[in-house]
């Protein structure tokens, strides 16, 4: 790889003091680099040999200055650096995702690169790439292949983030676990990223990306006052002659939305496609069947006349998930997998399986997945993925690997959380790691939680949320019309605990929203929000904008459509009925950009509206 495409590191000894008093003689000038808009700024220094580096946001200091540091198992490297070298690098672009919430996405940024040496023991040579987007900054460290580093085994990561005040954090501990709105100094440890923090001026996220095959995820720590740590999920990470970490990121914005919007960043910081074909990588809509071939047919039915792409198999097709005699690569005896599968093709509907870790690690990877694609299998859900660890990292890229060799599209459940590894590998089209429509509202997932979850977890990027419509669970309907936009997914299961005999004989016009509405697009904006009370989120594919608000209170709601272009559009608006709560009444009207649609939903339900030029529906 070339020198200047690598991203570099800095070490530092973890037994370094990180409360070392700062007013000591700094040994080089301060190294700034600012975003092109010139908002956001990370800047370097070293203090007696030792780095730290600080955040701003418009002039307002995010991060004070925050130690790095790198931990060796079996030595230390000393903290005695000098700087030998600097370079600047920067990028002003835009690139087209294979599936997106945004039909380009912009990629510019500006970039110092510090190249440090060791005055004493072994003189080796450590490098740090400090990173600067109108989105956010970001830093990485590398370790470059060199005669004085052999087997290297990494105890910990160190990377500090001091913040300016005791904040607000929206914590949670489990990929799939409730979030809890606390102080800073009140935080527990273990805590998932992407962390958001709400000051008093502004938002912040610190987040993970790029590629984590030869590395353990990251979680983080409290440290002293005000202050959070990296650790690894579990374990140490072992690398045979160079390290390359991933990208530690710091977003700010004024409104928790824009870092939603800007879940880009994440992407931009991981590498380019290493897919040479991607024509079969097609995102959509998926229902999952019962276990059974008659079913299925008549989910592919209502798929091929309602505008949806996918049936979904998943766990138990091939016997019980928990059994490591199940073979994925046979099928139960109620399903007839190739009449379900030529069923299908025949209608332009594709079968998606689920496939857990333990079959995934028992059998033969390349043989199972070599045997879908015979099949005529278009996709895989991953279940029981294990997180953690360096080794957990290795087998799932791995395994995404081997299923676009067979092109197979990927959802990966139960506990992943995106680190930009979609730009890289297009097939994985969405991801669980978030407290969806398995958890009920009256059981730990209320509708203030989901208002968490749209602001904090969707800043990593695609979230698989399953809606449903007409399962017990389901307070109102408009609420779950209204995620389908408001989490992005372009894998969107929808009617994810329904059944069709539900639906024989009744007519829900309303869900033609659903049957109309993309997965992917061609811009996405969330229009407005307060963090855990309400969000409106517009998205739009070709000249059709689709817009789904959701609220945890009862409100009255004004919804400005400032977002459309020129011209008149014709709405229909998706409402609660006010006489049933579970009912939806549909309305239309003729809107431009200058109006304010005025929404009344009562506590925990939704509205959702769909605008298309006027005269072309």
């Amino acid at each position: 790889m070339r020198f200047l495409e690598r991203t570099f590191i800095l070490f530092a000894a973890s037994i370094l003091i990180a409360t070392r008093c700062l007013s000591q003689t700094v040994e080089t000038n301060e190294h700034v680099v600012s975003s092109p808009d010139g908002k956001h700024a990370i800047g370097f220094r070293l203090v007696n040999g030792t780095a730290f580096y600080h955040v701003s946001y418009e002039g307002a200091p995010i991060l004070s200055e925050s130690q790095l540091s790198l931990s060796l198992e079996s030595e230390e490297l000393a903290r005695e650096f000098e700087i030998v070298g600097t370079q600047a690098n920067s990028q002003s672009s835009r690139w087209v995702p294979v599936v997106g919430s945004m039909r380009s996405y912009p990629d510019s940024y500006n970039e110092r690169v510090i190249q440090l040496h060791e005055r004493t023991g072994l003189q080796r040579r450590l490098h740090l790439v400090f990173r600067a987007y109108n989105e956010g900054v970001a830093f990485r460290y590398v370790i470059p292949e060199q005669a004085a580093v052999g087997r290297l085994t990494l105890h910990s990561e160190n990377s500090e983030f001091r913040f300016t005040d005791d904040h607000f954090v929206f914590w949670d501990d489990y990929p799939q676990a409730k979030y809890s709105k606390v102080r800073l100094s009140e935080m527990e440890d273990n805590s998932m990223r992407p962390l958001l923090l709400e000051t008093r001026s502004h938002f912040i996220a610190i987040a993970e990306a790029g590629s984590l095959e030869r590395y353990a995820p990251m979680k983080l720590n409290r440290i002293g006052k005000n202050g959070l740590i990296t650790r690894f999920r579990r374990g140490i990470v072992r690398v045979s002659d160079q390290l390359e970490t991933p990208w530690r990121v710091i977003m700010v914005a004024d409104q928790p939305g824009r870092l939603v919007e800007n879940h880009y960043l994440l992407q931009n910081l991981s590498d380019p496609c290493a897919l040479e074909d991607t024509s079969w990588i097609k995102p959509g809509k998926v229902w999952r069947s019962r276990l059974d071939t008659a079913s299925a047919k008549a989910i592919v039915d209502y798929a091929s006349a309602n505008s949806y792409q996918y049936v979904h198999y998943d766990a138990g097709w091939y016997g019980p998930e928990r059994d490591e005699g199940s073979n994925p690569t046979t099928y139960i005896d109620d399903i007839d997998l190739p009449d379900v599968v030529q069923y299908a093709s025949d209608r332009g509907i594709g079968l998606i399986c689920y496939i857990n870790k333990i079959a995934m690690s028992r059998y033969d990877l390349d043989r199972t997945f070599r045997t879908y694609q015979e099949w005529g299998i278009r996709g895989v859900k991953f279940g029981f993925v294990d997180w953690q660890s360096q080794s957990d990292m290795e087998f799932l890229y791995s395994a995404i690997r081997k299923a676009a060799k067979y092109k197979l599209i990927v959802d990966i459940h139960d506990n992943f959380r995106l680190t930009g590894i979609e730009r890289s590998y297009p097939n994985v089209l969405t991801v669980e790691g978030i407290l969806g429509n398995e958890e009920r509202a009256n059981r730990g997932n209320p509708p203030q939680n989901v208002l968490t979850t749209s602001f904090a977890r969707m800043i990593a990027g695609a979230g698989d949320f399953t809606p449903c419509y007409l399962n017990g669970r389901v307070v109102s309907r408009a609420f779950q019309l209204a995620l389908g936009v408001v989490f992005y997914s372009p894998l969107q299961y929808l009617h994810w605990y329904d059944q069709m005999d539900q639906y024989e004989g009744n007519a829900f016009p309303e869900l033609e929203f659903w049957k109309e509405m993309p997965t992917t697009w061609d811009d996405s904006k969330v229009v407005q929000g307060v963090i855990g009370k309400y969000m409106t989120v517009a998205r739009r594919k070709g000249d059709a904008w689709f817009v789904g608000t959701i609220v945890d209170e009862a409100v009255r709601l004004e919804i400005p459509l400032s977002f459309l272009g020129e011209g008149t559009f014709t709405a229909r608006v998706y409402k609660e009925d006010p006489n049933e709560k579970r009912n939806v009444l549909i309305e239309a009207q003729e809107v431009d950009s200058s109006v304010v649609l005025n929404a009344h939903m009562s506590a925990g339900s939704g509205h959702a509206v769909w605008l298309v030029p006027v005269g072309t529906r």
